[in-house]
This record gives C-alpha cells, sequence and structure tokens, in this order.
C-alpha cells in the first residue's frame, strides 16, 4: 500500500490521554473487538479447509479397529481423543487469532463524520491524523509489524480469495464496510492479552482534531494535553469502589456445646 495515503484514528479523551501517557499504540486482541466473525473465514475457505482436514480423519478413522479389537478401554480412549481433535479442528483458527494484536485505522483523506459519532464517548471524541508510512516508520523496528487494508467478503457466498500475503485477520464482512479499515498486526507475547507497542508520536501523528459535538474547553485541554501544559496535580487517583462485593456478612461460630 502506498505509504501517503491518509489514515485516521477514532478514540475518546481517556484513550488518546492513554496513548500520549505511555508514547504508545494499543494492539487490542480481536477478542476485543465485539465482532464474533474475528478470526474466522467464509464459508468457502472453511469448507475446503474441512474437506482436507477429513481426508486427515478419515485416515485416523481407519485405525478404530485395531483399538476395538485391544480392549473395550482402548476404544474409548481413542473415541475420546476423536472428539477432542473435533473440537480443536473447529476452534483453531479462532484461537489462532488470539496470538496477534491489532491497531485499527480509518482509511480516508477526510475527516468522517459517522466516525466521529461510532467512535467517540458522547461526542469527546478526538482523531488523530496520520499516514500509512507514518505509521510504518513509527513503530520502528517491533518485529514482525504487518500493515494491509481490511477486504469485506460476503462471508456466506463469496469465494475463496488466492493470492494475498494476509489473509485471516485482514477480512471482515461487508456489513462493516464503511469503517474503511486498515490494520498493523503484531504477535502477542501473551494470547488473548492486547498491549501497548512504543512509537514515536511526533512521527506518527500529523494533526490531531477534536470532534465538531465538543465544546470548546475539551479542545483548550487537548491543546494542553498536547503542549505538555496541564498543571501537575500530585495527589492520589483512586479507582471508586462504589461497586465493589460488601467485604462483611452474617457470620456464625461453631462451637461445640457447654457441659451440663
Amino acid at each position: 500500500m502506498e505509504d501517503h495515503l491518509k489514515i485516521w484514528k477514532y478514540m475518546d479523551f481517556a484513550k488518546f490521554a492513554s496513548m500520549l501517557a505511555t508514547e504508545s499504540l494499543y494492539f487490542a486482541c480481536p477478542s476485543q473487538l465485539n465482532d464474533p466473525y474475528e478470526g474466522c473465514v467464509p464459508r468457502s475457505h472453511a469448507k475446503a479447509e474441512s474437506e482436507m482436514v477429513q481426508k486427515l480423519v478419515d485416515d485416523i478413522l481407519a485405525l478404530r479397529p485395531h483399538f476395538a479389537a485391544k480392549s473395550p478401554e482402548s476404544l474409548r480412549k481413542f473415541d475420546e481423543k476423536l472428539q477432542i481433535l473435533q473440537q480443536q479442528v473447529r476452534t483453531a483458527r479462532r484461537k489462532a487469532a488470539l496470538r496477534f494484536g491489532v491497531s485499527c485505522w480509518h482509511m480516508s483523506e477526510y475527516e468522517s463524520e459517522a466516525m466521529w459519532k461510532l467512535y467517540s464517548l458522547l461526542g469527546q471524541g478526538i482523531a488523530v491524523e496520520s499516514t500509512i508510512g507514518r505509521l510504518r516508520v513509527s513503530l520502528g523496528n517491533t518485529e514482525g509489524v504487518q500493515i494491509d487494508a481490511v477486504r469485506y467478503m460476503d462471508f456466506d457466498q463469496d469465494p475463496i480469495e488466492k493470492g494475498h500475503r494476509h489473509y485471516g485477520l485482514f477480512i471482515k464482512r461487508k456489513c462493516f464496510e464503511h469503517e474503511k479499515e486498515l490494520r498493523a498486526t503484531i504477535l502477542l507475547p501473551q494470547d488473548g492479552v492486547g498491549m501497548p507497542v512504543r512509537c514515536d508520536l511526533d512521527v506518527l501523528i500529523n494533526r490531531v482534531h477534536v470532534s465538531p459535538f465538543v465544546e470548546s474547553y475539551v479542545r483548550d485541554a487537548v491543546e494542553a494535553l498536547c503542549l505538555g501544559a496541564a498543571h501537575v496535580l500530585r495527589k492520589p487517583v483512586l479507582q471508586s469502589q462504589l461497586l465493589s462485593e460488601p467485604d462483611y456478612g452474617i457470620e456464625i461460630e461453631l462451637r461445640e456445646a457447654s457441659p451440663g
């Protein structure tokens, strides 16, 4: 993909502040993205993989009479292993997706009113404007980074795509086509756990935009944050315990009855 193409990352104020504080981009595990089809492939691809794996399973099933002749216990264990294999094959792609982290961007020459509404909490939105080239360079020597556009497919009807370098994490259903998504992916150190990845924000960010729906004080706050002009307040920051479980309850003691 051409490095000059413009990309946008829409987020709320808290995520923007976190990005500045950690000098990093957050790479989420696909399971955090609220799309149950993350890591899945279209039916045509799943069918082709099923047929390929079925040939191997048929070879294994040919051994079943051998285990049946040995003992009922051997046959039971053989069948149990086959059932486990069946389940593992069905979920293999979803589990493989948990090994990766993704950073999602919107490709467009212009800002998007729809994206503001989708990805900014109560209108308190911020959009980072960048380019594919800036994203690539800002991540520096981060190992194994892959950057590509998401392709949108009809998962029920479309045939298998061939010849693409990237596939599984770079396809989504057509109902998400409005996102015009570009993704950067990395391997996660811990399966299923997203992580921040250090990047050069001065290289990454070309401009910072605040939502058209916010009051002027929000823009002032964002500008102060970017300039490092926010007042230093050396006070404790506490997590509210309002919804914590109570640490007490009705208690009894199991004591022996007194003699007499």
